[in-house]
This record gives C-alpha cells, sequence and structure tokens, in this order.
C-alpha cells in the first residue's frame, strides 16, 4: 500500500512537471483557429432563431387579428339579437296594454 501511494504521489508530480515544462501550443491554436468558425456558427444560429421569432410574432399578429375579427363580428350579432329581442318585448307589451284597455272596456 505504501509503494501504491508511493508511486501514485510519483506519477502526479510527474504529470505536473509535464504540464508546466510543456504547455500546449496545439490546444491554444486549435481554440484559436475554432474561435472565428464558432463566431460564424453562432452569428448563423442567431439568424436563424430572429427570423424564427418574427415569423412567430407575425403568426400571432395574425392570428390575434383573426380572433378580434371573429369576436367583433359575434358581439355585432348579439348586438343585433339584443335590439330585435328588445323591439319584441316592446311590440308585446303594446299588444298588452292594448288587449287590458279592452278588457277593462269589456
Amino acid at each position: 500500500m505504501d509503494e501504491i501511494g508511493f508511486l501514485k504521489k510519483l506519477h502526479e508530480e510527474e504529470l505536473r512537471d509535464l504540464e508546466v515544462s510543456a504547455p500546449s501550443p496545439a490546444g491554444l491554436t486549435e481554440v484559436e483557429v475554432c474561435k472565428p468558425e464558432l463566431t460564424a456558427a453562432l452569428r448563423e444560429i442567431r439568424t436563424q432563431y430572429e427570423s424564427i421569432a418574427v415569423k412567430n410574432l407575425q403568426e400571432a399578429e395574425e392570428w390575434y387579428k383573426s380572433k378580434f375579427a371573429d369576436l367583433s363580428d359575434a358581439a355585432n350579432r348579439n348586438h343585433e339579437a339584443l335590439r330585435l329581442a328588445k323591439q319584441e318585448m316592446n311590440e308585446s307589451r303594446r299588444q298588452i296594454q292594448s288587449l287590458t284597455c279592452e278588457v277593462d272596456g269589456l
């Protein structure tokens, strides 16, 4: 167990020495090379999302306008039905009054 611990510690020290003595320029180069590609990819993704957002906004506005038109039509129909019902009620009142007067006269 002591020998395993010693070998493990020795291995970790060697890894640290390698990391310190040989910084990997290849890794830095890859990051620098990938950076413009990543920027272009992000720009493309952003453009796609913006176009999707514009499309969704237009669809939402169209849906809203159609629903508003439907509700306005329904409100107009209900308003007309209410007006006709009031006219019928007034006509019925007049008939009731005329019949009541006729009954009183008889």
